[in-house]
């Protein structure tokens, strides 16, 4: 966990982890990485859970430190949802930020196996996206984060459409190229919240849900809201949709790539199976 995320209630998350269980022993990271090289230590001397205490960023690097061990690793991933977002927590159906209620999860020690995905050499587990999205993720500072939670994402959002956009040039086996300035890949099936932008997802069907849009604006944004919220993409060519196993992303220039929300480098990507899957506690 990070003891200064929402700093001005740290202590008292302190406690609340430590009141969890004895059984507990608390790992604070200080700086980016910390989580994944803390997880990769612990994974590697055989720890039987994992537990991500924060959002999705924390989550993100507890399950690189996982995945780096490799397929003979034995730990389980458990969470205790309490970031700014926590769509991996969510799409699971776990209690969001209900500390108590999480950590019955955890004592319960029933594990799913889901799909773990590669993007060059990070892995993701809910989403990954190259454009737009990342550009927003790239511009929304943690100060604003820590003062307006998820309104920062909306707010650097707009300042973002008003960008130029780079053309991205998308390719999966059995397809022709596709080009757009937004491609979004789903492993699960929220994005940003409860919005269900790839409802057919699944967390265990072997294949990455991937929209693309063609251009992007104001106006394309609103129409891509519309479609989460009525569960139906438009049939004008403006957004495409479709299935893979695997699939690579490139442009021209430097384009942010992000995976479950936090940045990743950037394209050209290529985006496969692990090749194992995580055990996570549901």
């Amino acid at each position: 966990f990070n003891p200064s995320a929402r700093s001005a209630q740290a202590e008292n998350r302190i406690d609340e982890l430590k009141a969890l269980s004895d059984r507990i022993i608390l790992h604070p990271t200080s700086k980016a990485g910390d989580a994944r090289n803390i997880a990769a230590s612990l994974a590697a001397a055989g720890a039987p859970v994992i537990v991500a205490a924060g959002g999705d960023g924390t989550v993100n690097e507890v399950v690189n430190g996982i995945a780096s061990i490799g397929p003979s690793c034995t730990s389980a991933l458990g969470l205790l949802p309490s970031g700014t977002m926590n769509v991996f927590a969510m799409d699971l159906g776990l209690p969001s930020e209900r500390m108590d209620e999480c950590w019955a999860v955890i004592e319960r020690a029933h594990s799913r196996s889901i799909d773990l995905w590669r993007a060059n050499d990070s892995y993701f587990v809910q989403l990954a996206g190259a454009g737009l999205d990342a550009s927003i993720i790239a511009s929304t500072t943690w100060e604003s984060k820590k003062k307006l939670g998820p309104l920062s994402y909306v707010l650097s959002g707009l300042r973002s459409l008003q960008q130029p956009a780079p053309l991205l040039t998308i390719r999966a086996p059995g397809r022709d190229p596709i080009t757009g300035t937004v491609a979004l890949i789903g492993n699960g099936r929220s994005y940003g919240g409860p919005f269900r932008l790839f409802p057919d997802a699944s967390f265990d069907d072997g294949k990455l849900d991937v929209v693309v849009m063609k251009h992007h604006g104001i106006a394309e944004f609103l129409k891509l809201s519309l479609s989460v919220m009525s569960g139906q993409f438009a049939k004008d060519g403006s957004v495409l949709t479709f299935q893979t196993h695997e699939l690579s992303i490139s442009a021209e220039g430097n384009v942010p790539f992000e995976a479950d929300g936090e940045l990743s480098g950037s394209v050209p990507v290529h985006i496969r199976h692990a090749g194992f899957p995580l055990r996570v506690l549901v």
